[in-house]
C-alpha cells in the first residue's frame, strides 16, 4: 500500500496493527512467568517478524524515517520480550541479544540485500 508520498506510511501501519493484534493473542499463550520454554517462545515470536517482515525488502527504506522505525521496533521488540520473558524495562538492544534475534533494522537491510542480489544474478548472462 502506497501513500501520495510514496513513503509507505499506510503499508507500515497496517503491518504493524496486524502483527501487534497477533502479538497480543501469542501473548496470552507465553505468559512472562512460566509457559513454554525460550525456544516455543521464539517459535511463537517468529509468526510476528514474518508479519514484520513481508515484503519489507521493497519498503525497507521507509524505516529510514524515524517514526516509521519507532512504530514497526516498539512491535518487534515487545515481541522479543516475550520470547526472553524479560520485563518492558530492558532496552531494545539488548532484549534482542538475550532472545537471541536481530535488531529489525538489521533483518530488513539483510532481507532487502539478498533481495537485490537476487534480482541481480537472475539479470546477469553467467548465472545460467
Amino acid at each position: 500500500m502506497l501513500d501520495a508520498r510514496l513513503n509507505f506510511k499506510q503499508q507500515v501501519e497496517h503491518i504493524c496493527t496486524k502483527a501487534s493484534a497477533v502479538r497480543v493473542s501469542l501473548s496470552r499463550l507465553m505468559p512472562n512467568v512460566g509457559g513454554p520454554k525460550q525456544i516455543r517462545r521464539s517459535l511463537l515470536s517468529s509468526i510476528v517478524t514474518s508479519i514484520l517482515t513481508y515484503g519489507i525488502s521493497v519498503w525497507a527504506n521507509a524505516l529510514r524515517i524515524q517514526r516509521t522505525r519507532r512504530r514497526v521496533a516498539s512491535v518487534y521488540r515487545l515481541s522479543a520480550l516475550r520470547v526472553a520473558s524479560a520485563f518492558r524495562t530492558v532496552s531494545e538492544d539488548a532484549v534482542c541479544v538475550i532472545a537471541g534475534m536481530l535488531p529489525i533494522g538489521i533483518l530488513a537491510e539483510e532481507r532487502q540485500v539478498f533481495y537485490r542480489q537476487r534480482g541481480s544474478s537472475a539479470m546477469s548472462p553467467d548465472a545460467a
